[in-house]
């Protein structure tokens, strides 16, 4: 027992006072231990303390937040740690949501060698285009009609309802029909299809605490974690979307055989790649992205769009004016029914109301850590060490008042209608997806999701929170919003 004591008493002793990081200002408990960052991922309100660490306590741009981890606000830090060129290598943290599952492939989320991330990307690369994602408008367009339906139906009633989860089920069947050719059906039948909403909500606070952990207990807590009949539950519910990912490419390359019609699914293009033996795309790896696709694909996106209806919803002077905007596009043709990407695009306040809210409320909302080179970094006058985690959050970076302005923290679309440098400047420092070489490969869908469903849903209904209560959020690496219970009305 008296080793014990001596031996922490001598790594607090070294870790604040005589480690390479101890001139890096920030509190105490990160500078000696990982706990902190567990305890916050724990509580999810990583993205609450952290903004306070570099605005309220005024530790500056760079602060100590573990101790071989520092997180830098300053959005002039974005081209050094997301460089493109000699790129720094993403850290352990992400080894944490490669699932545990016999044939997975290296996805390129989880994939933490640049080298290999760069030749994957590619040859799969090309899929993930906006031409790409676009040659499936219409089946994002059915997804959206059937949704309005189901809104409708709510509205008819004059119900009250959980507004959020319906954006989620909506999310996941854009990610049916675009990457297998067909909804899973979350609207056709109004339920959590396969449990897969339950499954990523239960399974993302898990793996959130555990990949915060030092890298040698997380096995540990990984099989601590399963005992829980509650997360057994959601691991078992992970797995069946892994099957259905196999199960559905099984069946996608008995159709190709039968079939000599183009499809423009994703699961279709990605098949083709893998029949060229030249590629280098495995079968395994064709799993892999439709099992990335179900599990990331729609959270990130549903999280954008409670965020934006959100925050119109609090504030409903913007909405009215972005409702005014939207009518008269219909008005003049500028949109039509269906509303299609390239029109709503066009409409410089939607861009704006999209553009503040995910900055505000960016989906991920975790650092996004690489190690420092060989040479180490110079951050904010700091020389960071070789092998340092160093990272940005851009649930604080998209904060920097000196860039976005004395009420960076309120919701303010007309900045967006600022042009030149300031746009531009601004552009730059948002990291909704990520920056550099590992920018999310999945922001085309997303985007086209987000702009032709805000614009096609206001014009339809008139909307609003059926209680004055605000929203709750749990920061699970992405930010999980819950209490978004609304009524709709039809316009």
């Amino acid at each position: 027992m008296l080793s014990i004591v001596v031996y922490w008493v001598g790594w607090v002793i070294y870790t604040h006072y005589l480690h390479p990081l101890a001139k890096i200002p920030g509190p105490f408990w990160p500078s000696v231990s990982r706990t902190w960052l567990m305890y916050r991922m724990y509580k999810g309100d990583l993205e609450f303390h952290q903004r306070s660490m570099h605005h309220s306590f005024e530790y500056g741009p760079l602060v100590r937040i573990a101790p071989d981890e520092v997180h830098s606000s300053d959005p002039k830090a974005i081209p050094i740690i997301y460089r493109v060129q000699q790129p720094l290598e993403k850290t352990n943290f992400y080894l944490t949501f490669r699932p545990m599952i016999p044939g997975f492939s290296l996805d390129m989320f989880t994939d933490d060698s640049e080298k290999h991330h760069t030749a994957y990307r590619k040859i799969v690369g090309p899929v993930y285009t906006l031409t790409s994602m676009l040659k499936n408008e219409g089946a994002l367009d059915k997804t959206a009609n059937l949704f309005m339906e189901r809104l409708g139906d709510f509205a008819d009633r004059n119900e009250s309802f959980d507004f959020g989860l319906w954006l989620e089920m909506f999310a996941f069947d854009n990610v049916g029909a675009v990457f297998f050719g067909k909804q899973f059906g979350f609207l056709e039948e109004s339920t959590d299809y396969g449990g897969y909403i339950n499954a990523v909500h239960t399974a993302l606070p898990l793996n959130s605490f555990v990949a915060m952990a030092p890298f040698w207990i997380r096995p540990l807590l990984l099989n601590c974690g399963i005992v829980i009949p509650k997360i057994f539950k959601a691991v078992m519910a992970a797995a069946g979307i892994w099957e259905t990912a196999v199960r559905e490419t099984n069946m996608a390359q008995e159709r190709s055989q039968d079939n000599t019609a183009k499809r423009n699914d994703i699961l279709s293009q990605l098949l083709a790649i893998e029949q060229d033996k030249k590629s280098g795309l495995t079968i395994q790896g064709v799993h892999t992205e439709m099992w990335a696709a179900v599990t990331a694909g729609a959270e990130s996106t549903a999280g954008a769009l409670r965020a934006i209806f959100y925050y119109l919803m609090k504030h409903p002077e913007t909405m009215a004016k972005l409702i005014r905007d939207v009518d008269t596009a219909f008005e003049n043709g500028m949109l039509t029914h269906p509303v299609q990407y390239h029109q709503a695009m066009k409409l410089p306040y939607l861009n704006g109301v999209i553009r503040e809210a995910t900055r505000l409320f960016p989906p991920f909302g975790a650092p996004m850590p690489r190690y420092a080179p060989a040479k180490g970094l110079e951050l904010s006058g700091y020389h960071v060490p070789a092998g340092t985690k160093v990272g940005m959050n851009a649930s604080v970076v998209q904060y920097d008042k000196e860039l976005f302005g004395e009420d960076a923290y309120a919701f303010r679309p007309d900045r967006w209608l600022e042009s030149g440098d300031r746009y531009r400047a601004m552009d730059k420092a948002m990291l909704v997806f990520g920056a550099g070489t590992r920018t999310c490969i999945g922001k085309n869908l997303s985007n086209s999701e987000m702009y032709k469903l805000v614009p096609e849903l206001l014009h339809r209904f008139s909307i609003e929170m059926a209680h004055d209560q605000p929203w709750k959020t749990r920061n699970a690496t992405f930010v999980l919003q819950s209490n978004v219970i609304c009524r709709f009305t039809r316009r």
